[in-house]
């Protein structure tokens, strides 16, 4: 008994510390030691509370109670503190699907009995009413039992159709047609510069028959030809045995429908190209693939329908397609899939392009190969607003290195190609000697000079200097013949002599005359009279296309040693041409797809990375086929991130579709915002509000690589839920639950091109932490204690939104004020309808801290839709100089004018968040989720029925507005007007 008794006080110390864990242990010890005392399991039953194994904690209390029962001398608090841990325990047991109805049925007597024994015991009324609120909150869960095994499962589906993020004010999407990256290949890593392999040979039989691989989003498709490639060529070093077992599934995944349309008629021209024998059908697919991949224009002959080889043509491909994908069941091939719900995007999207003719000459007066001479800031990172001090220091080292390159390739020029070599201001007629010392001279301003005209450092490649002339691609040699004055141009081009103008022209009218626009490049926005009036746009294509060409280059010479010094040319010693390269590239992709379409499928599907991702894991993915994954083995999501609140929402929405494996990952790279940032850390830390060592502990999810302003950002997968002892405490936890939640209330400033920073997440992503956080392992109570705090308006803290410019500074983690009650109130309108979406799969109880007015039925929520338009200084106002409707910062307000004025509302919110009683609570409240907003013409909604019921009479209204300058974004709407969307749309 002396040892029990040592080791309780020893257990009790380690309880108070907050050590739960090894608090158990020692407790566990002290009840084998005297098994007779009930002291001993209470105390463990308290432990095993606080771990959240609640299960072990209904045991236990039941040992403490079968050893109390008896006694004459029992202590009623001891009675009534067993009764009230035994009803909380069976809350969160049955919730969490750790306590089971044959535990309940099995232990029914003893809890019936434990709980009429502590109802009895003398108690001061504030005690006696928690325990029967506590029991009252256990026979609602009880009721409730079969509902959660029952409506669990579509709970979850509608819940992942929740929107994430605060919308923008138009909801046109970008259209990003031509990518930026490095060729990936998702076997060997993420790029030329950050290798990751997948050792597939390592793979046991089960895991290497379910490789998955996913792209979102996708772009241009080029990461999914890279991966093609190098997982064809992993493939066939595996021995034949393995190969037979080898499965591969490839999603290619995009939120926009003209991205998803350009990468079927890529795969069907690749699938051409397999069946095609004939050299001049090959010359023409392969011409076709790299005009429509990256040029402006394209000859006829790759685009018209009357075709030398019956689907060699753009708008053969498109037309076959809208046939195929209409027919009933859709017609694909063995090897493709489109997901079901995908083909009316894709097949409008088609039709669009069917039926719209483009001007190529308007088209080639938008394109513009760019050349950095004239664009300063393409070269010059002092020049980008609001970049951080330590990027430009960084870049600008980096370009001094490449200045120096350049000095040192004009001072060690051979002397061939230094005599042929324009250089402004040498004599025409100088001497090699004089040339010599002309560029010993002046080798920095001539330096500065080339890398300007060379792209930054870049010597030009292929037909470069050509193209800047031409704005068109060299077409194969077997096809040039078709094109008077090609030949002729690129040969004094190459002797680096002047065009004739009259050479010039000639080319240029037969452009314009027999080749067309790439219409794959236009979406519906192009023809939409809110952004061109005239219903004739063109894309922004000034970029350099050969970019992308050495993009190619570079990932076709992957495997040589020396692949960076000779990428542009070929085994001759010549330049390559822009067809040489893309001949190689698609080429290799194609051998790939034919040598594994008995063993790959490609799946396209068209939606948000997030909310897709969110339908898989919840098995929401209702058109999709049973048997294709749910789980991928790496996942390369580009620059998505930028857009979708970066490595939270990574965490949260796409990590919990990873392959539980060590070489499972997920990776991502920085574009949008680079030079924001003055380091990795400041950069996970604004999306998360952790230091990066601190997100395994907090949210269980390990980094591999973390190098994500720079480089990459590689998440990992690991086995859920993870020991408590691994997590964070519970006092931290709840300081980082309650800075996320401030911020989602009150938002901070994104900042301006290229230096902005999208913080979209809205509050339903916030419960969805919280759902996560219950898989992570952290104890269900903690949850649920922390949500009711904020339902019932009992926030206390000392803990402050940031309401600055983004980035948020790593010292902002530690900033506080003086602990007061903030209001809540104003959002807890939207919790009840994510509660009630979400309510039979909430892993957690919620009901007893509902407010009396919550709805618990999710037929209950349904969109609502508003006809609006924007108020009179809206295109005027200040805000609009420094940020555009492409942000995604709508709040909705919703209000009683007769008490409340919008205006005032919306610019005190702050203020009212830090307790200032007017507006009164009940008076109005904000919605941060919205389910489709058009700020000139709709918004949509969720509300519950019977609220609006209430709201109509007392004459509501609702009016939007930007979440960080205060924008007023639309008139108010009286709720007369506003229309119940019918069941199809919710």
């Amino acid at each position: 008994m002396g040892d029990a008794a040592g080791l309780k006080q020893q257990g009790n110390e380690l309880f108070k510390a907050g050590n739960f864990v090894k608090a158990v242990e020692l407790y566990s010890k002290a009840e084998r030691a005297d098994p007779r005392d009930p002291v001993y399991p209470s105390n463990l039953s308290a432990a095993l509370y606080e771990t959240g194994d609640y299960a072990g904690c209904v045991d236990a209390v039941l040992r403490s109670w079968d050893l109390l029962k008896d006694k004459d001398d029992a202590k009623p608090d001891l009675i009534r503190r067993l009764s009230m841990r035994l009803a909380r325990s069976l809350c969160h047991g049955v919730r969490a699907g750790t306590i089971t109805q044959d535990v309940l049925t099995k232990h029914k007597e003893d809890i019936m009995l434990l709980q009429e024994a502590a109802a009895e015991c003398p108690t001061s009324a504030a005690t006696g009413g928690e325990h029967a609120h506590v029991w009252e909150d256990w026979e609602t869960v009880k009721l409730e039992i079969d509902d959660y095994a029952q409506k669990a499962d579509t709970c979850l589906d509608k819940l992942s159709r929740l929107p994430l993020f605060c919308k923008p004010l138009d909801h046109a999407k970008e259209f990003f047609s031509m990518g930026h990256d490095q060729v990936i290949d998702l076997v060997h890593g993420w790029g030329p510069q950050d290798a990751y392999p997948l050792y597939l040979d390592r793979l046991p039989a089960d895991q290497l028959s379910e490789v998955a691989f996913l792209f979102g989003g996708v772009g241009d498709g080029r990461h999914v030809l890279g991966t093609l490639s190098g997982l064809y060529e992993a493939y066939k070093k595996l021995p034949e045995a393995k190969r037979a077992n080898c499965r591969a599934h490839l999603t290619l995944l995009d939120i926009h429908d003209g991205t998803m349309a350009r990468n079927l008629c890529l795969l069907m021209l690749l699938d051409q190209l397999n069946r095609a024998t004939d050299p001049i059908d090959r010359a023409e697919i392969n011409a076709t693939l790299m005009y429509m991949f990256c040029g402006a224009v394209m000859p006829s002959y790759c685009y018209d329908r009357q075709a030398h080889y019956t689907l060699v043509r753009l708008m053969a491909v498109i037309d076959t397609l809208r046939t195929r994908l209409t027919e009933h069941p859709p017609g694909q091939l063995a090897w493709l899939h489109v997901v079901s719900d995908t083909i009316p995007a894709v097949v409008a999207i088609l039709d669009f392009w069917a039926k719209t003719t483009k001007s190529t000459r308007k088209m080639l007066a938008a394109h513009e190969c760019l050349n950095p001479s004239e664009d300063p800031s393409m070269f010059d990172v002092s020049s980008i607003p609001g970049a951080n001090p330590d990027f430009q220091k960084v870049i600008n080292q980096n370009m001094s290195a490449e200045r120096e390159m350049f000095k040192q390739v004009l001072l060690n020029m051979p002397e061939e190609q230094l005599l042929k070599l324009p250089l402004p201001g040498a004599p025409e007629q100088g001497s090699l000697s004089a040339k010599r010392a002309f560029v010993r001279e002046f080798a920095d301003e001539l330096a500065d000079d080339f890398m300007k005209s060379f792209g930054g450092g870049r010597i030009p490649m292929y037909e470069e200097s050509w193209y800047r002339i031409m704005k068109v691609f060299l077409p194969p040699p077997a096809l040039c013949n078709r094109h008077p004055g090609f030949d002729e141009s690129f040969s004094k081009d190459r002797k680096l002599e002047p065009i004739p103008p009259a050479l010039e022209r000639k080319i240029m009218k037969h452009v314009e005359a027999e080749w067309k626009a790439n219409i794959s490049l236009f979406d519906f926005n192009y023809a939409h009279p809110r952004y061109y009036p005239d219903g004739d746009g063109f894309p922004n294509l000034k970029l350099n296309v050969f970019e992308i060409v050495s993009a190619m280059d570079t990932f076709n010479r992957r495997n040589e040693r020396e692949y960076k010094k000779s990428v542009g040319v070929g085994k001759d010693g010549k330049k390559l041409l822009a067809w040489q390269v893309c001949d190689a590239f698609f080429g290799e992709a194609a051998a790939a797809l034919k040598g594994l379409e008995s063993c790959i499928t490609l799946e396209l599907i068209c939606g948000g990375l997030s909310e897709e991702l969110a339908k898989i894991h919840f098995k929401g993915d209702l058109t999709r086929p049973k048997d294709f994954p749910r789980k991928y083995t790496r996942m390369w999501l580009s620059n998505v991130p930028d857009y979708t609140h970066g490595p939270m929402n990574m965490i949260l929405y796409v990590v919990p579709n990873l392959q539980e494996h060590p070489q499972a990952a997920v990776a991502s790279n920085c574009l949008l915002n680079t030079g924001a940032w003055t380091n990795d850390a400041e950069f996970v830390h604004t999306y998360t509000l952790l230091l990066p060592d601190e997100v395994p502990r907090y949210l269980g999810c390990p980094i591999r690589v973390c190098q994500p302003v720079m480089g990459v950002l590689v998440l990992g997968s690991q086995p859920l839920p993870r020991p408590l002892s691994e997590l964070a405490t519970r006092d931290e936890l709840t300081t980082w639950l309650t800075r996320t939640l401030f911020n989602t209330f009150l938002s901070g400033f994104s900042g301006t091109r290229p230096t902005q920073i999208r913080l979209p997440h809205n509050l339903v992503a916030f419960f969805g932490l919280l759902m996560y956080l219950h898989r992570v392992g952290y104890p269900g109570h903690w949850l649920s204690d922390f949500l009711a705090r904020v339902l019932n308006e009992r926030m206390v803290s000392d803990v402050v939104p940031y309401r600055k410019k983004y980035p948020i500074p790593v010292t902002d983690r530690h900033r506080r004020t003086k602990a007061r009650q903030v209001r809540t109130d104003p959002w807890l309108v939207e919790f009840e309808s994510i509660i009630a979406t979400a309510y039979y799969a909430i892993p957690f109880p919620v009901a007893g801290a509902l407010p009396a007015d919550f709805s618990r039925a999710s037929q209950d929520i349904v969109v609502w839709e508003v006809r609006v338009q924007p108020p009179a200084d809206f295109w005027h106002h200040p805000c609009m100089q420094y940020s555009t409707p492409d942000e995604p910062r709508t709040h909705l307000l919703f209000y009683r004018p007769d008490l409340v004025s919008y205006r005032k509302a919306i610019d005190e919110i702050e203020k009212i968040f830090e307790g200032d009683p007017s507006p009164a609570p009940g008076t109005f409240f904000v919605l941060t989720a919205q389910e489709h907003v058009q700020y000139d013409e709709s918004i949509r909604f969720r509300l519950s029925k019977r609220r609006v019921d209430r709201m109509r009479n007392e004459k509501w209204n609702m009016v939007a507005y930007r979440n960080d300058s205060g924008q007023q974004a639309s008139r108010p709407v009286p709720i007369q007007n506003w229309a119940m969307v019918g069941a199809r749309s919710q």
